[in-house]
């Protein structure tokens, strides 16, 4: 599979996206790149400086297997950022997977990708009348929408968002097992034990570690 990519953009929300983000790269070895309209710090809306790794300009969406959204608790800056709106409007949905969240779809909307596809997220229904370019008969009451490329979720909705991404990338035939916490936990689920290849390699990695920073 190709890398993923995944916008920044202020007030982004990091705990939307962390569970997918952090289950691609770990259990699936998938690479990812934060991308922005610039190289300029973005700060998550709980405060987290961070660095995009590229800039719109230095993508090609063709390394790419999908592009993430994470939502925002202001959109405002966002919403009102020429480049990334345009950047949207040309990417081809035929062969790229968009996955967005929470208020995400509102970018996509004004980018016009949701004029011809369902959709959900976290949008108050007073936006519908006030941002025409809006497509209230699009939209979905529905914790996750997949309609055609686009896949959208709300807020509350993140690990089932998670796992309908998982699913489209065809990544797993069913993705239930992730993202779930048992009702009760017997004493076996909470030992944890390495496979001895496994120790091996732990083993190797962190002495190999320990040695170069001696």
């Amino acid at each position: 599979m190709k890398k993923v990519a995944c916008l920044l953009y202020p007030n982004f929300s990091l705990y939307e996206i962390a569970p997918l983000t952090s289950t691609l790269v770990l259990h699936f070895g998938i690479e990812i790149d934060y991308i922005a309209s610039n190289l300029e710090t973005v700060f998550s809306e709980d405060g987290l400086p961070c660095v995009p790794t590229k800039t719109l300009s230095e993508v090609q969406m063709d390394d790419y297997s999908c592009l993430l959204l994470p939502g925002m608790i202001d959109f405002t800056s966002a919403l009102l950022d020429d480049d990334l709106i345009q950047y949207l409007a040309n990417l081809d949905t035929q062969r790229l997977k968009i996955a967005a969240i929470s208020s995400a779809p509102i970018l996509l909307a004004k980018a016009g990708l949701l004029d011809n596809a369902t959709f959900t997220g976290g949008l108050w229904q007073n936006f519908f009348d006030y941002f025409d370019f809006l497509p209230k008969e699009n939209f979905r009451p529905l914790p996750v929408c997949e309609d055609k490329n686009i896949i959208t979720g709300t807020g509350f909705s993140v690990n089932a968002f998670s796992r309908k991404v998982l699913e489209s990338l065809d990544l797993v035939e069913n993705a239930d097992s992730f993202f779930r916490e048992k009702e009760y936990l017997e004493p076996n689920d909470l030992i944890f034990t390495f496979s001895e290849s496994e120790f091996q390699e732990f083993k190797q990695s962190f002495e190999k570690i320990t040695i170069n920073n001696r």
